[in-house]
């Protein structure tokens, strides 16, 4: 497995991957793995994904964090949604990151009950992408879905979105067969009526770009989008009066 994190360290501080692994029984594995970089920006590390020959991983969770050169930890991100995949032995992980921390308003989003995909039944291929994004803020009567550059991912056609599956904690997840896709890969995520079907919000911003050109056989392309970039409607409660009030908000980072 190799993981990849695009974060600007101050001089004398370093990015580390705090991982651990669990087997099929949840016994687990923890290890704090220094990432190196060559440029300051983006830093990298492999591991194994079979921690000890007895020891099969069936999952994996992980987060970043900012360490001194003593070892002390100066920065962690956010983990309060955890960052968890379902691992197969036989395949090749490449996760491509984004940093998060905790917004000011993630506390006035209203988390509605939905039915939940298990990991485990992720599907995975010979050559897959996975795709992950946060989206709390979507109504009950909405789900999240992928419209991209390539025939298997609509070819921007409105009309045949790919929807996701809903995880859990505001996170949706989504795996393709990469087989027939050409790379790199133009793609967003959009906003689908679960009564009609139709795509009712496209994200803002530019268009997502894969940075790797080609996946070989076994590999399993990871990509964390960090937050639906799409319109709201935060609520929060005045207990004075009693009542709920809106606030309209665009959504840029849910992490920030």
């Amino acid at each position: 497995m190799s993981f990849q994190i695009e974060y600007r360290a101050p001089f004398g501080q370093s990015m580390h991957l705090c991982v651990t692994y669990y087997n099929a029984e949840m016994h687990r594995r923890v290890h704090d793995l220094l990432m190196h970089t060559d440029d300051g920006n983006t830093w990298e590390v492999e591991t194994s994904s079979m921690v000890l020959s007895h020891f099969p991983i069936a999952y994996v969770e992980y987060h970043y964090q900012v360490e001194d050169d003593h070892g002390k930890c100066i920065r962690k991100e956010w983990s309060g949604v955890p960052r968890v995949y379902a691992i197969d032995d036989s395949k090749n992980y490449i996760f491509q990151d984004q940093w998060r921390d905790l917004s000011l308003q993630h506390y006035l989003f209203r988390w509605t009950k939905r039915p939940l995909a298990y990991l485990k039944n992720i599907p995975f291929f010979d050559r897959s992408i996975v795709f992950r994004v946060s989206a709390p803020h979507i109504k009950s009567s909405q789900h999240v879905a992928l419209l991209g550059s390539e025939g298997p991912l609509g070819a921007w056609n409105v009309k045949h979105p790919l929807p996701m599956h809903y995880i859990g904690d505001g996170d949706w997840m989504l795996s393709i067969n990469a087989y027939a896709i050409r790379l790199p890969l133009e793609y967003k995520y959009v906003v689908v009526s679960d009564e009609t079907h139709d795509v009712v919000e496209w994200e803002k911003g530019g268009n997502r770009r894969t940075k790797i050109k080609r996946l070989e056989w076994g590999e399993q392309l990871v990509l964390y989008g960090g937050n639906l970039r799409t319109d709201c409607e935060l609520v929060c409660h005045d207990d004075f009066f009693n009542k709920d009030n809106t606030i309209a908000h665009e959504i840029r980072e849910l992490y920030i």
